[in-house]
């Protein structure tokens, strides 16, 4: 884990995740492999991905393109689904993208725990 990520890593030792996540609402682009592009709503974001919300079907270790994610177009690979809310991991983000994505985390609500920032 590099300096920056470990700088946003889960505090919760409970949580299985490698990174912290932090609520992220925002319209997004899923394209397939083959063209099928379609409209996606984010929940959260993390260093490491993403959970969207969409109607399009896709299949669990289905490798698609997110965009825009930090004002790019990022490969992501499905990890998770639950109904019509899809987890994604990014693969390989380029390092531009990476920082994107810690300068916009640091700037939003953690997607557990929000109660300490409630008052």
């Amino acid at each position: 884990m590099n300096e920056g990520s470990q700088a946003l890593a889960s505090p919760d030792p409970a949580e299985r995740r490698r990174h912290a996540r932090y609520r992220f609402a925002e319209a997004i682009v899923i394209r397939q492999a083959n063209g099928t592009c379609t409209r996606a709503t984010t929940s959260e974001i993390s260093i490491s991905g993403l959970s969207a919300t969409t109607a399009l079907h896709l299949v669990v270790g289905e490798k698609v393109q997110l965009s825009p994610v930090a004002g790019a177009t990022i490969n992501a690979i499905v990890r998770r689904n639950s109904g019509t809310v899809y987890g994604f991991e990014f693969i390989d983000p380029p390092d531009k993208v990476v920082e994107g994505i810690h300068a916009l985390c640091r700037g939003l609500f953690p997607f557990r725990g929000a109660k300490e920032y409630a008052n």
